[in-house]
């Protein structure tokens, strides 16, 4: 793989202002049925109560009060819950993972698609802490702030499996990030080399037998709030990351919170700007007024607006010289990861990544 160190080469300082942004008024919870709604117009939502159950999903309320109506933008509908502010649930109790025996884990465990994994012999169990894009920090963050639930997951998991090591995988821009905090966890460095976190390219790099396994940092987290906290994640971090930003941060915010409501804590310096969702080579740009916060949403990059001279392209090969996987990013391929690199080198400004898309 081409080594490209993205920090270097956009002189990106490692991100460590956060904060927490969980007063919304309303939550946006994405919907397809009406009839698949699980509660009553007009009355009393718990936070973490199931609102929305079909064969596909099922979506809990991130806060507690009244579910008002429905509303539909750029094509999808949404149940609006309006926020009481009190943040009443059904108060369910943590578990005791002293307590909490091999079998009884792997039956809370049952719907994770890692649950083959703990059903398996396991040497070597390695845990993605990168960042996939070189302006994201949710897993830097994670591991500062939730590094005592991590550190405890992470001793059960290797006690109650029989696990000879389990490895946090970081990059050595996060080289300070453990030395302050007195936690029982591994951990592996790597180069700062893009896209090393894509679970594709570290596992290769990675696994070299049939008992290691690679899971994602987000992974051992469903896993806390599954097995020990016994209740629904409903909140999550989101980088807010850009050239065009005064004040860029990562910010805890509620599930299905709206992120045009979510930017307005957000200084801009130019007024024309792009909105790129989740990676800053290659991500959409979107309309904020018509996106809500989900699982899927990592961050949200605000970038001024360059107008940038698009030529025809020369056959220079530079795209194909970057390509981690060594794919020709001039033909559609189904293993194409969409790091962006392509994009990142052409030197015709040509959206390569784009243009695949079609």
């Amino acid at each position: 793989m081409k080594t490209i160190n993205l920090l270097n080469e956009l002189k990106i300082n490692v991100l460590n202002d956060y904060k927490e942004l969980l007063n919304t008024d309303f939550i946006f919870i994405p919907i397809k049925d009406e009839d698949k709604i699980t509660i009553i117009k007009n009355k009393k939502v718990l936070k973490g109560e199931l609102v929305y159950s079909d064969e596909k999903v099922k979506r809990y309320s991130s806060i507690s009060g009244k579910y008002i109506n429905i509303v539909e933008f750029n094509k999808q509908k949404f149940m609006v819950i309006k926020n009481d502010y009190k943040e009443e649930s059904d108060n369910t109790r943590a578990r005791n993972l002293e307590n909490v025996s091999k079998e009884k884990f792997m039956s809370l465990i049952i719907d994770l698609p890692i649950k083959y994994i703990f059903e398996n012999k396991i040497n070597t169990l390695y845990i993605n802490g990168i960042d996939d894009d070189p302006l994201t920090y949710n897993k830097y963050t994670y591991l500062k702030e939730d590094i005592k639930d991590i550190s405890l997951m992470t001793s059960y998991l290797a006690k109650t499996f029989n696990i000879k090591q389990i490895k946090y995988v970081i990059k050595n821009s996060y080289s300070n990030l453990l030395k302050d905090y007195n936690v029982s966890i591994n951990y592996m460095k790597v180069a700062d080399i893009y896209p090393i976190g894509n679970p594709v390219i570290l596992r290769k790099q990675l696994i070299k037998d049939n008992n290691s396994y690679l899971i994602d940092l987000n992974d051992i987290l469903d896993l806390i709030y599954i097995v020990k906290k016994n209740k629904h994640r409903l909140e999550k971090l989101v980088t807010i990351n850009g050239n065009n930003l005064s004040n860029p941060l990562v910010i805890r915010v509620k599930k299905y919170s709206y992120l045009n409501n979510i930017l307005t804590n957000f200084d801009v310096k130019d007024k024309k700007y792009n909105v790129i969702l989740n990676n800053s080579l290659c991500g959409d740009i979107i309309n904020p007024k018509n996106v809500v916060i989900s699982s899927l949403i990592d961050s949200v990059i605000i970038n001024k607006k360059e107008k940038e001279d698009v030529v025809e392209c020369n056959m220079c090969g530079l795209c194909y010289n970057v390509c981690p996987l060594k794919l020709n990013p001039l033909e559609k391929n189904s293993k194409c990861i969409n790091c962006g690199l392509c994009n990142f080198v052409c030197p015709a400004k040509i959206n390569i990544c784009e243009r695949n898309k079609r």
